[in-house]
């Protein structure tokens, strides 16, 4: 049997077994009546009166018995985790990226099942990384320090806003002039904006998920490859270990 296969498989054992275990603790926990036989019997003291059965109740099973039945299952799943611990220790693979570069050799099936956890979560954390905004025309500033961008260098006019007395109509010999207060905006100077960053361009950090994505495709293909360890399904450990507990 090849190790994927049986990894397929050893959870329903360990389910199997974890549902039988607590069904026959219940058992054992709350129906005693089960492994108890009780008999009533009733011999009136008339002379010649014959005993009478009153109450019975029949013995359904013992617990050796169940003892027994219960530790098939378990064995099962002891045996199938025994026989995944002992091919692990021979199932090994080399991570191989798609463009043919090597970037481990012979890394063991436990290992490359952490490392793709490990792979996934650098993953989600990469796309966290800032970027440059495109829009404020970044470039490299060396003189500024290694990695770091200067934008595009914005002016903008400062101003203030001025009260002016606006005439709606003249004055004339039968009215008044009639005026209203407004504000008008006067240029008082020009503000000027430098700005530096030390995020990354959006390349950049496509390039990074672009290669976590081809790194976790090579881990995958290598537990892949792992996985298909032979295991000896004649090695044995559930039966002699419960045989020991349960006598």
């Amino acid at each position: 049997m090849k190790l994927h296969a049986l990894l397929a498989v050893a959870s329903s054992h360990e389910t199997q077994a974890n549902t039988v275990r607590r069904e026959l603790g219940n058992t054992f926990e709350k129906k005693r009546h089960l492994f108890e036989k009780t008999v009533v019997r009733f011999t009136p003291s008339a002379e010649g009166a014959e005993p009478v059965v009153e109450e019975q109740s029949e013995l359904q099973t013992t617990v050796s018995k169940e003892l027994h039945w219960v530790s098939g299952f378990i064995a099962k799943a002891l045996d199938a985790d025994y026989q995944i611990a002992e091919a692990n220790m021979a199932a090994r693979a080399d991570i191989v990226l798609e463009n043919g570069v090597t970037l481990a050799v012979g890394v063991p099936a436990t290992s490359l099942l952490e490392l793709q956890k490990r792979v996934t979560e650098l993953l989600d954390f990469a796309k966290q990384v800032p970027t440059l905004d495109p829009a404020k025309g970044f470039n490299l500033d060396e003189a500024a320090g290694k990695d770091i961008y200067q934008a595009r260098p914005t002016r903008k006019n400062r101003t203030k806003k001025v009260p002016k007395v606006f005439v709606r109509y003249e004055a004339t010999p039968q009215h008044p002039a009639q005026t209203e207060m407004v504000h008008e905006d006067i240029i008082t100077g020009v503000i000027e904006q430098q700005e530096w960053s030390g995020m990354m361009t959006p390349a950049q950090k496509s390039g990074i998920l672009d290669r976590i994505e081809m790194v976790s495709r090579a881990v995958r293909a290598a537990r892949a490859k792992a996985n298909e360890q032979e295991v000896d399904t004649k090695l044995k450990i559930g039966e002699n270990l419960l045989g020991f507990i349960f006598g």
